[in-house]
């Protein structure tokens, strides 16, 4: 599988733990629009794109797209880290400016729910 990531925003919120916003493409035929750079407690991560809902009054997120192996995860996630470093790395040489999260965008939330495994069907 072919892993494509460009980054669409760069935030320079310190207080956030959004760092960019980057939109990914799979072997040419799909995209993924939405995946946010983070930092957390064990550094960078990547954050799939979700949806928030309620349940019993706590509001919750449920990702609308996200790496079924492994593998695929790794490679997702290691394209956008590597997209960002470079991002990061252009624009301390060029000073091209940063942009502000908006008010209303979620915060990441570190997840460390085991991931699904692919289901087989004959």
């Amino acid at each position: 599988m072919k892993v494509n990531a460009k980054i669409t925003k760069i935030i320079d919120k310190p207080d956030s733990s959004i760092k960019a916003f980057a939109s990914v493409t799979l072997d040419g035929y799909f995209a993924v629009h939405g995946v946010k750079v983070c930092d957390g407690e064990k550094g960078l991560f990547v954050s799939m794109p979700s949806t928030s809902y309620t349940s019993n009054g706590e509001s919750k997120y449920r990702d609308t797209f996200h790496p079924i192996t492994k593998g695929a995860r790794e490679a997702l996630t290691q394209e956008v880290l590597d997209k960002y470093d470079a991002a990061i790395s252009q624009t301390q040489d060029e000073g091209i400016e940063i942009q502000d999260l908006p008010e209303d965008e979620e915060e990441c939330e570190e997840l460390d729910e085991p991931e699904p495994e692919p289901e087989m069907s004959m």
